[in-house]
């Protein structure tokens, strides 16, 4: 699935390949075709793909291998408030105003940067998996 900002029409990109790790994750118009731009949401709340996950770590949104503990790598997409939230740092991913690159910002409602769409969410599965989690 694709991660797109409606506000840029720019999608979540990064370069594929051998030498991914450690590179920072960045907008690029949207193409449609998957690629750099196709991502899973997980259901323990990776953004990844193959082995590689979206990654926060206190300064640039990165590509890193998938450790399967969380932590850095975990994430929250709202639908009602199409925000993905970083679960340790509870900043929001934010598009920059001239698109050129992707922040870590406090969650605003109101801010239309802060607003992804993903091309194949699927809601329900996503609400029986919460049904299915312990609480």
């Amino acid at each position: 699935m694709q991660i797109r900002n409606p506000a840029t029409d720019k999608c979540v990109d990064s370069a594929v390949g051998e030498d991914i790790e450690n590179k920072p994750v960045g907008p690029y118009p949207c193409h449609g075709q998957g690629g750099n731009q196709y991502w899973m949401f997980s259901k323990d709340g990776e953004i990844r793909r193959d082995e590689s996950c979206v990654d926060y770590a206190g300064q640039e949104v990165m590509i890193f291998p998938c450790h399967g503990m969380k932590g850095n790598q975990e994430w929250r997409y709202n639908p009602d408030t199409s925000r993905l939230q970083h679960t340790v740092s509870q900043k929001c991913l934010e598009m920059s105003k001239d698109g050129a690159k992707l922040l870590m910002s406090p969650c605003d409602a109101s801010n239309q940067f802060q607003k992804w769409r993903f091309k194949e969410y699927n809601q329900e599965k996503a609400n029986e998996y919460k049904v299915q989690m312990p609480s």
